[in-house]
């Protein structure tokens, strides 16, 4: 049997693997897995290793990690022994995310307070390593609701909150984005904003009621809508904050930007959150259903486990079948599961419920009748029939199967703590369960990598600042010698960077569309005509007018659909281009730093490394800001901003558009979209077209901030670092004080990185 001993830090995002004792070769597969999160390689190491042994299959795996890592290759291991393989595990736990963030996020908090330096040392570094450290700090978690028409949204989110707060109108009909944080300090009560389309507050109400929400819902001035009050289903935890986003139908016909901001939170894979997919179990099949799920099944074939994990397919409205009538519980989960595997949609994470259950279960105040036997006949349902207990079909840990029982027996939402095991029956504890799984598993140890990076961002910044004073302490020819080079050094600054040749040449090479990005959007290009081409197929044959119609109607919902998509795919392009065009300029300034160090045995003394090391370390911040963009229309924060976009709104035709063959019986399909197809592909054209011409444009404009940067922010530091240096050659007694404040900041640093380390390494 073969000894595979694996060490994973999602933490620092590091694997170590042993393989009999030896680490692999450089060229093998699993060694370019040292640097990936094991949710990006986890369902191949089996056949990785079958591979490097010859078709061996029999394997002792020794890991050592988190326990939610351990249940992901015990998961692979399982389906790896379903074909064929031999395996043994062996769990070597550690110290869990949430135990790490907590210390690291006192260590944060405390150099900060305490350590000027070290504060000043963060606030001097680059946007990345700021907003790294913002991140680690922040407490709140998205998980979207998503659905379309009559699938239970609204009673499966009143269900979590534990009271009637969201109104239960078809979703289709809801044209708002509810933001819902939790905050455990408001008691019963909920506080909210609404706000309009260009995030301007309209009203504030410091007790949001049933009444309240269908008010604001019916208001076409609303947009977006804040709520804060305390979510009864999650505890409190000084580590996180759920924020429950509901979402408006995804073919919502009041407000055809919100379906754009619907599919940005699927479409999102570089925060990944967590999306609660709610499908109603008596009615599968809408065409709404159909679009989305073929973008959820796209989105899940990108990014490894997590892609998959992210996805939570509740099937709603499970409490409608009755064993009695002869109705097979497996069977209905097994028609969604084919339902899914149809659009696209392979072994998916499917969770039965009865939110309907769960509310009652759970709602403030008295009940009305209709509800009391509700409440009575569902629960005598999923307390006397075995087939009835939801949780026994889901696919989940026993960790997770745990949790959910310690869930339902010590729900503070519960108005009747006997009542405990219909909750648990119910199906909502397991999603409540398994969200929490996927905080730890995913949520807190991004945080902790981000405090890494920031942390280190600063600690690196410090000791390349402390280090350059430091070697300072030489003798007094050596002092001649630098001050000698730094003449030369500004002498060659002048000559390189402030050169209008330079500047002239930059601009002219500019920086060519990424070949990453234009083969990006030459697939967005095939993807979309060859749907239209699907679409196009179904138009054929005489049908009568009101076919037609239908028929149209059917269209245009998809091309929208198609085309929101579409944008949302552009502005990744966007940001996908901008990173790659910052980390070639980024290239291009070091190439220049180092070209003001010219190889000569003076300058490989330590003196001048650390000054080279603090020059090339000055933040080449050139992001673009709010002045260089046009503004369009983007999730920022928990409100969609905007009226004016990069690109042109959508003007697809309509079923109105039927009415000019109102003379005739029957309408001629063919004739119909030949007529509609040259305009449908004129617009996805200048759609491109527009695309192109934003990244260039951003193009430009990174480029001009470089070269502002190099004019402005980089030659002031440049000269302050320099200045500074000379004076302190100079001033023997300023030199000898700064050279031991060096040493003692060296000293801090070292401690402070030994800190961040305890708590991050294994």
């Amino acid at each position: 049997m073969n000894n595979i001993a694996i060490t994973h830090n999602p933490f620092l995002v590091e694997t170590e693997f042993l393989i009999n004792g030896h680490s692999p070769s450089e060229s093998s597969n699993i060694t370019a897995y040292g640097s990936k999160r094991l949710q990006l390689w986890v369902e191949q190491i089996f056949d990785d290793l079958q591979a490097l042994f010859n078709g061996s299959n029999y394997f002792f795996i020794e890991f050592t990690g988190v326990e939610s890592d351990f249940n992901d290759i015990k998961e692979a291991a399982n389906n790896a022994i379903q074909n064929g393989m031999c395996i043994e595990l062996k769990f070597n736990p550690v110290a869990p995310a949430e135990e790490r963030l907590e210390k690291i996020k006192t260590l944060m908090t405390r150099v900060s307070e305490e350590s000027p330096r070290f504060a000043d040392y963060l606030a001097n570094s680059d946007l990345k390593a700021k907003q790294d450290f913002e991140d680690a700090l922040n407490n709140d978690f998205d998980a979207y609701v998503v659905a379309t028409m009559s699938s239970g949204k609204s009673t499966f989110i009143n269900a979590m909150l534990g009271q009637d707060l969201l109104p239960a109108a078809n979703e289709a009909t809801t044209a708002t984005i509810a933001h819902i944080f939790d905050d455990k300090t408001q008691g019963d009560a909920f506080y909210g904003e609404r706000f309009d389309s260009n995030g301007n507050l309209i009203e504030h109400n410091n007790a949001v009621d049933l009444t309240t929400m269908k008010a604001w819902n019916a208001d076409s001035e609303t947009k977006t809508i804040t709520l804060n009050g305390n979510i009864r289903a999650i505890k409190e935890n000084n580590n996180v904050r759920l924020v429950l986003t509901d979402t408006p139908g995804p073919n919502n016909s009041q407000d055809t930007e919100h379906q754009r901001t619907t599919l940005g939170f699927i479409q999102d894979s570089k925060r990944n959150p967590l999306i609660i997919y709610v499908l109603n179990a008596t009615q599968l099949g809408t065409n709404d259903d159909a679009q989305l799920l073929r973008l959820v099944a796209d989105t899940m074939g990108k990014g490894g486990k997590q892609s998959k994990d992210r996805f939570l397919f509740v099937v709603n409205k499970m409490d409608m079948f009755d064993p009695e009538r002869g109705e097979n519980i497996e069977e209905a989960l097994e028609r969604v599961k084919s339902y899914l595997e149809e659009n696209g949609i392979h072994d998916p994470n499917l969770f039965p419920v009865s939110a309907r259950m769960a509310y009652l279960l759970r709602k403030q105040g008295e009940l009305t009748r209709a509800e009391r036997n509700d409440k009575t006949n569902i629960a005598d349902l999923l307390l006397e029939e075995q087939s009835m207990v939801f949780p026994q079909y889901m696919s989940v840990s026993t960790s997770v199967m745990s949790a959910m029982q310690e869930k339902a027996q010590h729900d503070e939402a519960l108005q009747d703590q006997s009542m405990w095991r219909a909750l648990l029956n119910s199906g909502l504890p397991g999603v409540e369960a398994v969200i929490d799984e996927y905080i730890n598993k995913y949520s807190f140890p991004m945080r902790l990598n981000r405090a890494h990076l920031a942390m280190t961002a600063a600690i690196e910044r410090g000791m390349q600042e402390a280090e350059l004073i430091k070697q300072l302490e030489v003798d007094e020819q050596a002092l001649t010698i630098l001050q000698s080079e730094i003449h030369s050094l500004k002498a060659r600054r002048d000559q390189g960077f402030n050169t209008q040749a330079y500047k002239e040449q930059l601009k002219q090479e500019g920086r060519d569309l990424p070949m990453d990005v234009h083969n990006s959007l030459n697939e967005l290009e095939r993807n979309v005509y060859a749907r239209i081409g699907e679409l196009g197929d179904t138009f054929s044959g005489d049908v009568s007018i009101r076919e037609a119609e239908s028929k149209v109607d059917v269209a245009s919902k998809e091309i929208k659909f198609s085309f929101n998509r579409v944008i949302n795919e552009y502005e990744q392009a966007f940001v996908r281009s901008q990173e790659i065009i910052k980390k070639e300029l980024h290239q291009e300034y070091q190439d220049h730093v180092a070209a003001l160090f010219p190889e000569s045995s003076t300058l490989e003394l330590p003196v001048f490394q650390a000054l080279k090391q603090s020059i090339s370390a000055i933040s080449l911040d050139i992001e673009l800001n709010q002045s260089d963009i046009s503004k369009r229309s983007v999730v920022s924060g928990y409100r969609t901003e905007s009226d004016s976009t990069w690109y042109k709104p959508w003007t697809y035709f309509r079923t109105r558009e039927v009415a000019v063959y109102s003379e005739e019986e029957y309408v001629d399909l063919h004739e119909l979209w030949k007529e509609r197809i040259i305009v449908i592909r004129n617009q996805f054209g200048s759609l491109k077209g527009d695309a192109i011409q934003r990244i260039k444009e951003d193009k430009d404009k990174l480029i001009d901030n470089y070269l502002a940067f190099l004019e402005g922010e980089f030659s002031a530091k440049f000269a302050a670092i320099l200045a500074d240096l000379e004076q302190k050659v100079e001033n023997q007694a300023q030199r000898e004080n700064a050279i031991a404040q060096a040493k003692t900041d060296i000293d801090e640093i070292r401690v402070i990185k030994q800190e961040l380390e305890a708590i991050l390494q294994f």
